[in-house]
């Protein structure tokens, strides 16, 4: 069985494309604009527990105004999705996973062998996910728990912190937590945020460098734990201990320049939001062949395609007859949708948009 087929679709066919709207997040910045190693510290070997992994969990810790125990530092935000699914996902539990979604979300509480009960986005309420789906999905588990995004992956609909605990509340019923993806709130300012740890306490809000500022190739997350799981510290990190003992020093280095330079690495993000992003909903709002909400965060839509059903078959001949790479809807357990990405330059997008829109029309005939 695979677990993760999303992941070998995007190590062996995404980046095919002449045209690439397969994106989740941002680019990788040049070299130029962001020295790993600082201008003169040289490549840190050492054991990152000595104080590598303190100083970024602290770093973090300050910029979300929480105690350093509530941060535990995660091979990225699959890592802190793997480690919470370890901890909390077993036998004799019951996992309300959203729907459509990113794999793991589906994948994992069927890993570690709990029962998964899958809860349907409605599209007609722009994907909001409703908390009495979620209760009648938990009923009678004598240990319930929410696994989600936010915002969500692949629609970008986003969630208010009344939204959150609300679903934090069914999961507490039913004694469990609220798990949250949360690498695509990266892209709203600091202020504006509603993460799960704020509103509630049985929650964990997991985040990483990766989507807002390209450094995916650090590897380098974080969870939050809400304040009522605070004593799970310890759990986790035995967890974490007997799968890689210790994140790569060099990248918690790394991690805490990059926490330096935050507003800088923005700079890119916000260009596509300013430049980019009006261009594609436009382009949204104009292709009569999609149906689709303008996604209030992250850099991805997930358009219906009417009247197709395969959307695989869409993609491999989006691929081989216009050179334009897009994520079947099947990844995310929504056949019929597109998840497609605008992190690129407008002239790149528009080029590639227009292509899209010319090769879904052949299809359809």
């Amino acid at each position: 069985m695979t677990y993760f087929p999303y992941m070998v679709f995007a190590r062996t066919r995404a980046q095919l494309a002449r045209h690439c709207l397969t994106q989740s997040g941002m680019p990788t910045p040049p070299a130029s604009e962001f020295e790993l190693n600082g201008p003169t510290r040289a490549i840190d070997a050492g054991y990152a527990g000595v104080e590598a992994l303190p100083e970024f969990e602290a770093r973090i810790a300050a910029m979300l105004r929480v105690d350093p125990s509530r941060v535990i530092a995660t091979l990225g935000a699959t890592g802190g999705m793997h480690l919470a699914a370890w901890r909390f996902f077993g036998p004799g539990t019951r996992v309300a996973s959203e729907t459509p979604s990113y794999e793991p979300l589906r994948a994992l509480p069927q890993a570690f062998g709990a029962e998964t009960v899958l809860v349907e986005r409605d599209p007609a309420a722009g994907w909001r996910l409703d908390p009495a789906r979620v209760r009648r999905a938990l009923a009678g588990a004598e240990r319930g728990h929410v696994f989600l995004t936010n915002s969500h992956n692949p629609t970008g609909a986003l969630m208010s912190g009344q939204e959150i605990a609300a679903l934090a509340r069914e999961a507490e019923l039913c004694r469990g937590v609220l798990v949250s993806c949360e690498v695509y709130l990266e892209f709203a300012e600091l202020g504006l945020r509603a993460p799960a740890f704020q509103v509630a306490p049985n929650t964990i809000s997991i985040s990483s460098l990766t989507k807002a500022y390209g450094l995916g190739g650090l590897r380098l997350g974080w969870m939050v734990l809400g304040e009522g799981l605070v004593g799970e510290r310890a759990s986790i990190m035995d967890l974490a201990y007997l799968t890689y003992v210790d994140l790569p020093t060099p990248a918690l280095r790394a991690g805490v320049l990059a926490l330096d330079q935050l507003q800088r690495l923005r700079g890119p993000l916000e260009k596509v939001r300013r430049e980019s992003r009006p261009l594609f909903v436009e382009w949204l709002a104009a292709t009569n062949e999609l149906r689709s909400t303008e996604p209030a965060l992250g850099l991805t839509a997930f358009p219906e395609v009417v009247g197709v059903t395969d959307t695989r078959a869409l993609a491999e001949h989006l691929l081989e007859r216009f050179d334009v790479g897009v994520v079947p809807g099947e990844f995310f357990g929504r056949a019929g949708h597109l998840r497609v990405g605008f992190a690129q330059e407008p002239a790149r997008l528009e080029q590639a948009l227009s292509r899209l829109g010319e090769g879904i029309r052949d299809y359809l005939g």
